[in-house]
């Protein structure tokens, strides 16, 4: 009876990940869920050997359901973790043809080929997944990151706008918003973004970043400092974040604190030219 115990044991495992990836696909998800229902070790060695074991486990299911996309959705999804463009390409291809109007395949389809670098397919998936289903925030989100990389701000703060309106948990467009807002020097709305963010993902280490970068812009010092502290606390090598936190030692008064960020920076790349210099000037600050 125990290979009977196993086969449902296995069972149960991929109709689990299959539901966990068809949330995530739709946005009914973060990929942090996925990575929280998952308890297997963190090396990449046993990354890659997990999702080798999902795959197989996959095809074997789909080996006795041919005809259900989902299924297809779960293989391509995995197959694009692997980095296997062409396959994952070649399942979601076989699930469009079995469902053209699966707006979840035609847009991982489309984010394949974005990532392939071929932006006119991916943009021609992502407008058909939009026009099956026009609330669907992922593919109003990655038409916006199409759009901030040709450089059409202005487009891809609607699509955002978009993304947001219908799926006001989605982590990823307020991030991607605030930054547009920083870079145009809008910090006000930049800093109300990132902390729609932050309250999605409170230990986000970018956004605590970025609101740092705009709390420092707008004279919010102190407000700065901490979000610096935690990020740093969480990823003590980032080497702008030291700069920054540095530089707001120094302008409180903190000189030793604010050597002690440059010779960490020196300690990493020890031939900083900034930072060799921004230590000498401090210093000199110290014996005054």
């Amino acid at each position: 009876m125990e290979p009977i115990k196993k086969t449902v044991s296995v069972n149960k495992n991929i109709i689990f990940s299959i539901f966990l990836i068809m949330a995530l696909l739709s946005g009914c998800v973060s990929s942090d869920t996925i990575l929280v229902a998952n308890t297997q070790p963190t090396s990449a060695i046993s990354k890659k050997e997990t999702s080798d074991n999902n795959i197989l486990s996959i095809r074997s299911a789909l080996h006795e359901n041919r005809n259900s996309i989902d299924i297809y959705l779960t293989l391509a999804t995995e197959l694009v973790k692997n980095k296997n463009y062409p396959e994952a390409i070649y399942n979601l291809d076989i699930a469009i043809e079995e469902n053209p109007d699966s707006y979840l395949a035609l847009n991982l389809r489309g984010e394949v080929y974005y990532l392939l670098g071929d932006f006119d397919t991916a943009i021609s998936d992502f407008n058909s997944a939009l026009q099956l289903n026009p609330s669907f925030s992922k593919a109003h989100y990655n038409m916006a990151k199409y759009y901030n990389y040709i450089g059409d701000v202005k487009l891809a703060i609607f699509e955002l706008n978009e993304a947001i309106k219908y799926n006001n948990k989605n982590f990823y467009a307020y991030e991607m918003r605030g930054k547009l807002h920083q870079k145009y020097k809008m910090h006000t709305e930049a800093i109300q973004d990132f902390d729609y963010s932050i309250s999605l993902r409170p230990k986000n280490i970018s956004s605590l970043y970025y609101r740092a970068l705009s709390y420092y812009e707008v004279g919010r010092i102190e407000s700065a400092l901490d979000d610096l502290n935690q990020v740093l606390d969480n990823n003590p090598h980032l080497t702008n974040a030291l700069f920054i936190r540095a530089d707001i030692y120094r302008s409180l008064g903190n000189i030793d604190s604010a050597i002690t960020d440059y010779e960490v920076i020196l300690g990493m790349e020890k031939n900083n030219t900034k930072a060799k210099k921004e230590l000498i000037v401090t210093r000199r600050l110290k014996t005054l």
